[in-house]
């Protein structure tokens, strides 16, 4: 499932991610994630897979799985954001989600924005700048996520 997507919409939504020029796709969701009511996700993979071949396009899938509400291992948020910059480094569109859209998604990009040499706080207020007109306007963080982009940004010092 892409983040936060209910099935009726999906098609819409991968061929929308296509249109938009996206060629890779990282998700950082685990395979035994649930979503509400402990529903399995439907796996997204493959239609837009589908629609990247019919319309003749290479479209890269990653999968960089992290626990959900938590603060990211170490070694998948650096390979995370490895990804993130070979993507801009190669002007490759790049989609990453998680489950909600916020909680990891949010941890990875600021902690990708303080990289590029933002503070936390700059950082925190970019997400929520980005998410101001959302329909959903959520918390980029959930948990001790956004204790762990502070430290993470402290440590970098």
């Amino acid at each position: 499932m892409v983040a936060g997507v209910r099935p009726r919409d999906l098609h819409a939504k991968l061929r929308g991610l296509l249109d938009c020029g996206v060629r890779r796709v990282l998700s950082l969701m685990e395979t035994t994630e649930r979503g509400r009511g402990g529903r399995p996700f439907e796996p997204y993979a493959p239609r837009l897979q589908e629609l990247a071949a019919e319309r003749q396009v290479v479209l890269e899938r990653l999968s960089l799985p992290m626990p959900d509400a938590s603060a990211p291992p170490a070694a998948a948020l650096e390979k995370a954001l490895e990804i993130i910059e070979t993507g801009l480094r190669e002007e490759t569109p790049s989609y990453l989600h998680c489950w909600g859209g916020h909680g990891r998604t949010g941890t990875v990009v600021a902690c990708h924005l303080i990289r590029q040499g933002l503070t936390a706080q700059q950082a925190i207020d970019a997400l929520l700048g980005f998410r101001a007109d959302l329909p959903r306007n959520q918390y980029p963080f959930e948990g001790n996520q956004e204790r762990f982009v502070r430290s993470w940004a402290a440590g970098r010092r």
